[in-house]
């Protein structure tokens, strides 16, 4: 579905070129739920920015089915770190605006939305402006939006991080459920082990900046994940595993 070829990137600083990314290379099948976990500053975000086509590399390559598309936009759903609707537009305008950007037909994408609201529990709130929402909804609305992108390959950017506890337990839960309605090849970013083990097939820890795969780690849990088996030998064993190469000097 997509792989990363010697993926490197450079930013002009006044000290001069900072590197950020260090020839990465990965690939991610097709269904795949692939977690990047990394210290903060670590270069995350930029990779993402390189996948979706907002920045060009320095150097390598991002291939998706085969198809170079290096530095091209529009073959990815991407969900950044914030939510990022528009606080002007009804929930259902914000939820449909990826459809219009890319020219389709403004009615037929606010009639299917209407059809997903019940299944992102947003029913009954399509024309409230996202002020109005919890933190919880307005991630379910920014999802929406990502799935009505209608693109196989998902980057999400940390899309539970500004939430409590116990919503973000149930943010997970229920974005599992949503993969298992639609299914899609996901990427996410995430700075919880736990989190990254529960929801994952994968995960890929990267090194401080500039950004390097230190290890990837093969996630041994059945699917479909349930929450007890957060307390299971082999979670634990994984937890332990992933909290060591992210500190491997302590």
């Amino acid at each position: 579905m997509l792989q990363l070829e010697k993926l490197t990137h450079s930013y002009p600083s006044p000290e001069g070129m900072r590197q950020v990314v260090d020839g990465i290379d990965l690939t991610v099948e097709m269904g795949e739920f692939v977690s990047i976990i990394g210290p903060s500053g670590c270069g995350k975000s930029t990779l993402f920015n390189l996948i979706s086509g907002l920045e060009r590399p320095s150097a390598g390559r991002v291939l998706i089915g085969g198809m170079d598309i290096t530095g091209c936009t529009g073959h990815v759903s991407y969900m950044p770190q914030k939510d990022c609707l528009f606080p002007w537009r009804t929930v259902l305008e914000n939820v449909t605006l990826a459809v219009e950007v890319a020219g389709g037909k403004k009615q037929d994408a606010r009639h299917r939305a209407e059809e997903l609201f019940p299944v992102f529990g947003l029913e009954g709130f399509a024309h409230e402006y996202p002020a109005r929402l919890s933190g919880g909804m307005r991630q379910r609305a920014a999802l929406l939006r990502t799935v009505m992108a209608d693109q196989e390959l998902w980057l999400l950017d940390e899309p539970m991080g500004a939430l409590d506890a116990l919503t973000r337990e149930r943010m997970q839960d229920w974005l599992l459920g949503i993969l298992k309605r639609f299914p899609r090849t996901v990427l996410f970013i995430t700075h919880s082990i736990d989190e990254a083990i529960y929801l994952s097939d994968r995960v890929v820890v990267l090194t401080p900046r500039p950004a390097r795969t230190r290890a990837i780690l093969n996630v041994e849990l059945p699917r479909p994940r349930r929450r007890e088996q957060m307390a299971t030998e082999a979670f634990l064993r994984h937890k332990q595993w992933l909290w060591e190469k992210l500190n491997p000097d302590m």
